[in-house]
């Protein structure tokens, strides 16, 4: 065992040496566009005299580059265009490039496997079962789709059981077609012979392939498999049967309550959403709103298509032009109707009808989709339930990847109050749901309720306001808690306010029906030293930030005017939210935001504005480190 161990002492010593004098010499700097652009006409000549031996010379180098994932990759791809043109460029950069990300994987197995796993063992086999089903498929996806950057790939991939052969060919598949594209751009660089061509139709043709290679893998992948969308429903209940629990016996089933069938019937006149309570009919709100005028004042959809009785009407005589995927499904129109009606409901009912049959493009939420499915994939998902366990925290998709920190000192917090408390880490689709894909959401949402009470789970602890709604709309006999609302009961007296520390506070739109919820997060606010004033447009009366019903992929302007109108009324003064997505939502229309999880983890860089957040694609690794460290510290019994 110490020779073993002294062998990967060694071969790591190597590694870092080799990756050091990289940068020691400086040779990063020979691996930009312009130095390739230098070296092209000696290449090109020395290919020309020995072409075995050039291209032998491009594998080695690229080898190396991108097994220790050294800065150049790309470059060299684009050189070996101009080198070898397109077709043998293409071989020989497929076959170097996987190769090289075989030898980093098997690299990072060696070196790293058995020290993860000593350390999380459970994890590790939990990770390596659902490698074994379907890793295969996950790893093509992440080559074809590049969310993750490749280097992260082959060190993760490199901690589990996966075969190299299997990682070799999905590899080398999977990154064929973007390997031809940089190839191909690189054949038309070779062409250049002054900047002056650099707007060549050619090279615009080149760089419009590498530039549409997203969205032509996106397609190919959506077709492969078959989701989402209307011919996706068997694939996915195909794929669930590996991911969700197998049917129980009724004495093992949640008690559901008479809404629990979530699928949504045809019938346009009165459409239960699964809740228990009824989506007004078009014919409801066509006859009874006044068009007072009082809802559209506030939203741009509506000023834009008139008051939702006018739509009504029109949509009944087959004459509307309102796309009910412009609608944020905030439900203020709800909130403000003199009359009491509810146009969100409506509005999500045409998007149910749209989604059942097949009237709408799907493509351009392929992003919160893919992120909602992966959310819920054994890639991410996990649980860690410790004995005598009947309450979970459920954290949902974004804390965990963009606050990681934040999340678990939350999590610590509230296992304070419940020793026993778990923690599971999963999706509740509620992208789907309000896409109007109910069919889908049904299938999913209600594996996952009955899978908690099989497990004991009677009680679910929820920092997201999305997840809160949908288990207080669709849980069953499930009780639903925030986070917050425990903490505000039980957190002592904090530091008094300060001038300096004033903030307004933005509550998220799903729970503007929630009083009780939206005091105890001002009551939380202000133990933690914050001075708290708010704005115009607050709690049952709160504005969409601007994420709401998905918008902003289809109506950016939108989503933007919701953004504008809470810039306008912050006054300048940081936002405290409780939302991860309002945070970031807000955040990028150029407000300072606080996330209350940060606060509570450190309220002095909460404060000032330092509180790390993580963007895509290090959301994806730290939700991975995340699972792996949830596994470490709570160990499933038995």
């Amino acid at each position: 065992m110490a020779s073993i161990n002294r062998q990967k002492s060694a071969l790591a010593l190597a590694v870092a040496l080799l990756a050091g004098a990289f940068f020691w010499f400086d040779l990063h700097h020979h691996l930009t566009l312009e130095q390739i652009r230098g070296y092209q006409e000696q290449a090109e000549q020395f290919y020309g005299q020995r072409p075995l031996m050039a291209i032998a010379a491009f594998a080695g180098v690229y080898l190396l580059v991108v097994a220790l994932n050294l800065p150049g990759g790309a470059l060299l791809g684009l050189l070996a265009g101009a080198v070898f043109g397109v077709l043998v460029g293409t071989v020989v950069v497929s076959f170097a490039s996987t190769i090289a990300a075989t030898t980093a994987c098997a690299l990072c197995r060696y070196l790293f496997r058995d020290l993860v796993q000593g350390r999380f063992p459970d994890a590790l086999a939990t990770v390596d079962k659902g490698i074994a089903r379907e890793g295969a498929f996950y790893l093509f996806s992440l080559r074809l789709i590049p969310v993750v950057p490749f280097f992260v790939i082959n060190m993760v991939m490199g901690l589990t059981a996966m075969p190299l052969r299997t990682f070799y060919w999905v590899s080398q598949l999977g990154m064929l077609p973007g390997t031809f594209v940089y190839v191909n751009a690189g054949s038309e660089l070779g062409r250049l012979t002054s900047t002056g061509e650099i707007f060549s139709p050619r090279l615009l043709l080149a760089f419009a392939l590498l530039g549409l290679l997203p969205l032509i893998a996106g397609r190919l992948l959506t077709w492969y498999r078959k989701s989402p969308g209307q011919k996706d429903q068997k694939a996915n209940n195909r794929q669930g049967q590996a991911t969700t629990p197998t049917p129980m016996t009724s004495s093992s089933q949640v008690p559901i309550t008479a809404a629990a069938n979530l699928a949504a019937p045809s019938n346009h006149e009165f459409h239960p959403d699964g809740s228990g309570q009824g989506i007004p009919s078009s014919r409801l709100l066509a006859d009874n709103c006044t068009r007072c005028g009082v809802c559209s004042t506030r939203c741009a959809f509506l000023k834009e298509h008139g008051t939702p009785g006018e739509i009504a009407a029109a949509w009944r005589a087959g004459q509307t032009t309102a796309d009910p995927f412009a609608c944020s499904l905030c439900h203020l129109c709800t909130a403000v109707c003199p009359e009491k009606l509810e146009p969100g409901g409506f509005f999500l009912h045409l998007r149910r009808l749209a989604a059942d049959r097949a009237e709408f493009d799907l493509r351009p939420y392929r992003p919160i989709l893919t992120y909602e499915r992966l959310g819920a994939s054994a890639l991410f998902a996990a649980e860690a339930l410790p004995s005598g366990c009947d309450t979970v925290f459920f954290p949902g998709c974004s804390l965990p990847g963009t606050r990681p920190g934040s999340t678990w000192h939350l999590f610590r917090r509230l296992q304070e109050l419940v020793p026993s408390l778990g923690m599971i880490l999963n999706c509740c689709h509620k992208p789907s749901h309000d896409l109007g894909r109910q069919q889908y959401f049904s299938t999913r949402f209600q594996a996952l309720q009955q899978h908690l009470w099989q497990r004991g789970i009677r009680r679910v602890l929820v920092a997201c306001p999305n997840c809160y709604k949908v288990f207080l709309q669709y849980g069953g006999e499930l009780r639903v808690k925030s986070a917050w609302e425990l903490l505000a009961a039980t957190d002592g007296p904090g530091p008094e306010a300060s001038a300096n520390s004033r903030v307004t506070i933005h509550d998220p739109c799903p729970l503007r029906h929630q009083p009780e919820l939206q005091q105890a997060v001002r009551r939380l606010a202000a133990k933690h030293g914050l001075d708290i004033k708010e704005m115009r447009s607050t709690k049952g009366r709160t504005l969409c930030c601007g994420e709401g019903g998905a918008v902003g992929l289809v109506r950016p302007d939108l989503a933007a005017n919701w953004g504008a109108q809470r810039q306008k009324q912050a006054e300048g003064r940081p936002v405290l939210t409780y939302c991860a997505g309002c945070a970031g939502f807000l955040k990028r229309a150029g407000m300072s935001t606080i996330h209350l999880a940060d606060l509570l983890a450190d309220p002095e860089k909460a404060r000032s504005g330092n509180s790390p957040v993580a963007t895509t694609p290090r959301t994806y690794l730290n939700r991975l480190l995340f699972k792996l460290r949830l596994k470490h510290r709570l160990r499933k019994p038995g």
